[in-house]
């Protein structure tokens, strides 16, 4: 029995073993990557701001349903009010008492976005059949009556907006029963 040994196929090539990368290959690979990110920082930033202003609109969107909901669970007048000075909103029971809620609610605004209203008293469709319940202004925002309707002076529109990204408005449906999202582009004129 003969054994051969046969040499490593590197060395028959008069290689090395393995190798590295030198040092200008990782500074042109840190280089290429240092390009990219500076090219990539602007339209990721415009993202993550434009984040903030969708994120406080679903908010704002998913407190009207809630507000509805637990009016009509209650059984007691809702109030989903904004402070646009404050850059505050939140949901609260409105019953005229000094009871505590706690269950109110309160959202403070990211920093890069602002909120206004706009109220008006257009006739709602169903104000005629609820004309005897107590209309009240004491604060800006929607008021969800006991049954979960949405009181007429209420506001119709509550506008959020973050510098040059645009608005994005919660805007009273013509029926009056709920609220809808439409961004800036394509709200209606009125």
């Amino acid at each position: 029995m003969t054994s051969s040994t046969a040499p490593h196929p590197r060395a028959e090539l008069g290689q090395a073993g393995p190798r590295g990368f030198t040092l200008i290959e990782l500074i042109l690979v840190m280089a290429l990557l240092a390009i990219a990110a500076s090219v990539s920082a602007p339209r990721m930033a415009s993202f993550f701001r434009g984040r903030a202003l969708d994120q406080e609109a679903r908010r704002l969107l998913a407190l009207t349903h809630y507000g509805a909901s637990r009016a009509a669970a209650e059984g007691e007048s809702v109030r989903l009010w904004i402070d646009p000075a404050a850059a505050t909103y939140g949901l609260e029971r409105e019953d005229g008492s000094r009871r505590v809620d706690e269950r109110a609610l309160v959202y403070v605004l990211h920093r890069d976005v602002v909120i206004e209203s706009e109220v008006s008293h257009a006739v709602q469709p169903y104000e005629e059949v609820e004309a005897a319940r107590p209309v009240t202004t004491t604060r800006e925002g929607i008021l969800f009556l006991p049954d979960g309707l949405i009181d007429p002076s209420s506001t119709q529109r509550i506008t959020v907006r973050q510098g040059d990204e645009g608005a994005i408005s919660l805007v009273l449906m013509p029926n009056g029963l709920a609220y809808e999202l439409i961004h800036e582009d394509r709200i209606p004129t009125r």
